[in-house]
């Protein structure tokens, strides 16, 4: 029997809960937690959060576990501009969609965290992000190479432009570097006094986001 807590690095409240392990599993998280020398607790709470922020929604979405040398090998038959095109079809429709199916609302604040939660959980990139008033730098990296560099560009493209937000890339052939400048109006012509990447619990400015 283990009496659970959620780890100290979430903003939750904490609440306790008995559970009962099979003994392969308890002592796969006990070899685990030797390993990486992290609490037996923290590592059954980012176990469990992310069946709940991710698995469970993921699989019903239908995102699949690919291997990378498949991914690069996929890229690297495809040209400059289909990988381009590739990515603007995810910037308009597959992430908008993934948007609406996770958080209910489309909104530059929760693009970000689909994108964090593809990042993260998906081990598809790393993260990064900096907010210096109305302009807002994201640094994606993925060492994939430039077709994988390119997709990526064209989706912050067109994920961020219809919210009227300017947005210029750089790419290299491990990462891409998106400036994210906000509009002083919002769409609605309303006021925006926020900037386009949020802060959410787990997100630090200018550091990525690790569970």
């Amino acid at each position: 029997m283990l009496e659970l807590k959620p780890a100290s690095v979430s903003s939750s409240r904490s609440v306790t809960r008995t559970l009962r392990l099979d003994e392969d599993v308890e002592a796969g998280i006990v070899e685990m937690a030797e390993r990486e020398q992290f609490s037996f607790n923290l590592l059954a709470n980012r176990a469990l959060r992310k069946l709940v922020e991710w698995e469970d929604k993921a699989g019903k979405f239908g995102f699949i576990q690919v291997p990378t040398s498949l991914v690069e090998k996929v890229f690297s038959i495809l040209t400059d501009e289909e990988a381009r095109e590739l990515g603007r079809e995810a910037g308009t429709n597959t992430i908008p969609e993934m948007v609406l199916f996770w958080f209910k609302k489309f909104s530059p604040e929760n693009a970000l965290k689909a994108l964090e939660m593809v990042g993260s959980y998906g081990n598809a990139f790393r993260l990064q992000y900096t907010i210096d008033g109305e302009t807002s730098t994201v640094v994606l990296k993925h060492d994939r190479g430039p077709r994988v560099s390119a997709f990526y560009a064209e989706l912050f493209g067109s994920l961020f432009k219809p919210m009227g937000a300017r947005v210029e890339t750089h790419e290299t052939d491990g990462q891409v570097v998106a400036t994210i400048i906000r509009p002083l109006n919002g769409v609605a012509g309303e006021p925006r006094d926020a900037p386009l990447i949020p802060s959410f619990p787990g997100a630090k400015n200018g550091r990525g986001y690790k569970r």
